[in-house]
């Protein structure tokens, strides 16, 4: 993403921009990513001024209730229709120009807040809606549902940048495994099956946690009693699981075993516990 010098967006309702000059990169060198990092753009953040605009536009129409003081869709509508003809115009040369996106509009986008068509004929429905809404809602509200988007964007572009950090950190932990992890121990384990496992006493239960690979050449990431793991001379395709590990960040065996070990409180346990 290269700097740029203006604030990515303009100020509608709220007096100041919502969003500084360069935020992407401040939020990505923030979460411990270098500011010119490769993070995708999330799919919440608009592109541009266009999809921005959109989403603004719907989420006024979202809002409705007592927030806007519309309180049913059918209010919404009898006031674009009659803001319309007195409202000022996009240009001299269209004076019908609010009242022919008013009736462009259908039932469904204003109720729903889903603005329809081509992008143009979309921003051309958000930018009237902007327009009616200047006029009939209170600014104070616009503010909030101005800012609150602004809010919304940075958030996701946090969530992108957390997503790709802990995404490196198990590229990284699969690569090289540390030699501890949060209370967790890397285990000798001398059977072929295994890539990496680690020890620890987890809640009062001595547990080995590990990647291994299945019969079939599958990798698999489970947590066994070092009770079983012992009696089965530390082949895990026999040992009895004990817990199955899971992750909601990243995907495959490591990304699951990370984590597993993330996740407990545990107490260490020495490599010498195996062998006891």
């Amino acid at each position: 993403m290269l700097p740029t010098a203006e604030p990515p967006f303009d100020p509608i309702f709220v007096e100041e921009p919502p969003l500084s000059p360069n935020y992407e990169e401040t939020i990505i060198d923030n979460v411990g990513l270098p500011f010119y990092a490769d993070v995708d753009r999330p799919d919440e953040a608009p592109v541009d001024e266009r999809e921005r605009t959109i989403d603004l536009a719907e989420r006024i129409l979202r809002a409705g209730g007592v927030r806007t003081g519309f309180g049913h869709h059918e209010e919404v509508r009898t006031s674009m229709e009659s803001w319309a003809p007195d409202a000022g115009e996009e240009c001299d040369a269209d004076p019908g120009y609010w009242r022919t996106h008013v009736l462009l509009m259908s039932p469904q986008e204003m109720n729903f807040g889903q603005l329809n068509g081509e992008p143009e004929e979309k921003h051309k429905k958000a930018k009237t809606v902007l327009a009616w809404a200047a006029d009939c809602i209170d600014t104070d509200v616009l503010q909030d549902i101005e800012q609150s988007q602004a809010d919304d964007i940075k958030q996701a572009w946090r969530d992108a940048a957390e997503a790709e950090l802990t995404q490196r950190e198990i590229e990284q932990f699969a690569e090289d495994p540390p030699e501890e992890l949060d209370g967790w121990t890397k285990l000798d384990a001398d059977h072929d099956a295994v890539r990496v496992a680690y020890i620890a006493d987890n809640h009062g239960t001595p547990s080995v946690a590990a990647v291994f690979e299945s019969a079939d050449g599958e990798l698999k990431t489970l947590e066994f009693t070092l009770e079983d793991w012992k009696e089965n001379d530390g082949n895990p395709r026999e040992a009895r699981p004990n817990r199955y590990c899971v992750t909601t960040d990243g995907d495959g065996a490591y990304a699951r075993l990370r984590s597993h070990l993330l996740t407990f409180e545990v107490e260490q346990l020495e490599q010498d516990a195996v062998v006891q």
